[in-house]
């Protein structure tokens, strides 16, 4: 897996969220820990042999490929909102499939994952 920059996503949610004239501050300090919630969602449920490590500031990198920035972003969003954010007027819409967006998106990572794991290995049957 590549590493994904969090500064596009970070940028993206201080849009959805309107915060973008706050500097640094809560917002900063709960997009990390949304961040980390997320990841340590994602080990879980997509019973990760190799965890995602976490992270400690906006300005890091997740080791998780590009494909999956939807995933990051939706799991990003949610834990936002249960921590007190409210999406920027218009978003409110979008905001209500994220949970579905993310929850399919851990099972596709999980399934992506077994392919890999069958395809490196044909004829260990563990993955089929």
């Amino acid at each position: 897996m590549s590493d994904l920059l969090l500064t596009a996503i970070y940028d993206q949610k201080k849009r959805e969220f309107a915060a973008q004239n706050i500097a640094g501050g809560r917002f900063d300090l709960d997009f990390v820990d949304a961040t980390n919630a997320t990841i340590n969602r994602i080990n879980r449920e997509a019973d990760l042999d190799d965890r995602i490590p976490r992270i400690t500031d906006i300005n890091g990198t997740v080791e998780l490929d590009e494909d999956y920035a939807d995933v990051l972003s939706a799991g990003i969003s949610i834990y936002l909102m249960t921590y007190g954010h409210r999406p920027a007027k218009g978003a409110d819409a979008a905001m209500r499939s994220m949970n579905e967006i993310f929850k399919e998106g851990i099972a596709g990572i999980a399934d992506d994952l077994r392919n890999d794991l069958q395809e490196a290995d044909p004829d260990d049957e563990t993955y089929t």
